[in-house]
């Protein structure tokens, strides 16, 4: 009897081989242990096109025609986009008490309030901080807001764009504000047109030299993405954030994130939350 494909192995050559194209393209290191997890998720890739081996597949990831249609793919299966409204409660209760107050107030700026949610996945974060940016304008009316929301899985920012979400996705927001931003339909829920409205979705690979366009921001969330990184990436990333902030901006981390014993200049303003300084 013939094996199915979730019963084929990888061989560690193969496994190598897909470590290392991974890496050149997202820079996520994947140890060696990540083995059965690359081969269950490209398994799905494989069965989409009807190709027998993992070898065969990465052939054709690697001709000219697969790097242009199936290479995004592939990162697409290998991400992992683990999100939910409002994680990391304790960031929110800063960004609600210490930043909005200060970043609205129109003294700090003529222009709008920017802010990156640079691995934005399927939109719960950028949906979470504009929410927060709404309430909080509600108490110091002033300078608008701007939310960049970003990703390197095309599947993910499908999802983020629709803004349509199960209703389990969304028990962790309190009533009031379900009620408020988002429209009720047969067990999914959609946000309003107000959120929306307040971001932009991109495609951005952080690996690509980003700070060379992007300028300016006040905020920016980079949340559970560097633990996948080795530290010279960590470091190298750390250093275009730093460069796409302003004097004073603020860079969120997830929490189990760090950049304690790493090359940067960034302030430490409490577990997981820095600053670059004012005046540079």
């Amino acid at each position: 009897m013939a094996l199915s494909l979730s019963q084929k192995q990888m061989s560690q050559l193969d496994f190598e081989r897909f470590r290392d194209l991974i890496y050149k393209e997202s820079r996520i290191a994947l140890r060696p242990h990540k083995k059965m997890l690359v081969m269950n998720r490209l398994a799905k890739r494989l069965r989409e096109l009807n190709m027998d081996s993992y070898s065969d597949y990465y052939k054709y990831v690697t001709s000219e025609e697969g790097r242009r249609e199936e290479l995004p793919k592939m990162v697409d299966a290998i991400t992992t986009n683990t999100t939910q409204f409002f994680r990391e409660g304790k960031q929110f209760e800063f960004l609600d008490t210490q930043v909005w107050p200060h970043l609205l107030d129109p003294k700090s700026g003529s222009t709008a309030v920017k802010i990156w949610s640079s691995a934005c996945s399927t939109g719960e974060e950028p949906y979470s901080i504009a929410i927060s940016a709404l309430e909080a304008q509600r108490h110091s009316p002033g300078r608008a807001v701007a939310i960049l929301a970003s990703d390197i899985s095309d599947t993910a920012l499908r999802t983020a764009r629709e803004g349509i979400y199960t209703e389990d996705k969304v028990n962790g927001i309190p009533r009031d504000l379900l009620h408020k931003y988002f429209l009720k339909g047969a067990g999914r829920v959609k946000v309003k047109p107000e959120l929306q409205r307040l971001i932009e979705f991109a495609k951005i690979n952080l690996n690509d030299p980003f700070q060379r366009q992007l300028r300016g921001f006040d905020i920016v969330f980079c949340r559970n993405v560097i633990i996948y990184f080795d530290r010279g990436t960590q470091e190298e990333l750390m250093l275009k954030y730093y460069e796409v902030l302003r004097p004073g901006g603020y860079i969120f981390l997830g929490h189990s994130e760090t950049l304690h014993g790493m090359a940067t200049r960034f302030e430490f303003i409490m577990a997981s939350v820095y600053r670059k300084p004012i005046g540079k």
